[in-house]
């Protein structure tokens, strides 16, 4: 998934650079892990766009419940704000168990890799 749109920075620094290089751990579960039941963030990493510009990554462990099932799944994230716009990349696997999201994950991480990398937020 990728996505992007304008951004409200109410309630962030005014600086939006620095609001990603600065980025604390506990950001990641307030602005992304929201919508899951549990969110486990780790690998946390300030990288630079091709013109030196900030992004965050991060890896995601969570589970999605309903009545009857639980899934699990993995993601890579790359996130950043720019201007008045965020942009994001997201690639997610969910199986029925965390075993399963590994086997099933780990076939693709050089590719996820590589995609969650190639991810541009150009300037306004």
């Amino acid at each position: 998934m990728v996505s992007g749109s304008l951004y409200n920075p109410t309630g962030s620094p005014p600086d939006p650079r620095k609001f990603i290089e600065d980025w604390p751990m506990g950001t990641w579960q307030r602005m992304m892990g929201e919508p899951f039941n549990t969110a486990d963030f780790s690998n946390d990493k300030l990288a630079r766009f091709p013109d030196g510009y900030p992004v965050r990554l991060a890896d995601l462990d969570f589970t999605v419940r309903n009545e009857n099932n639980i899934l699990h799944g993995h993601s890579r994230f790359a996130f950043s704000v720019r201007g008045a716009r965020y942009g994001y990349v997201n690639c997610s696997l969910m199986a029925e168990s965390a075993e399963e999201v590994a086997q099933r994950w780990a076939p693709l991480a050089d590719e996820v890799e590589r995609v969650v990398n190639s991810f541009v937020l150009y300037p306004p």
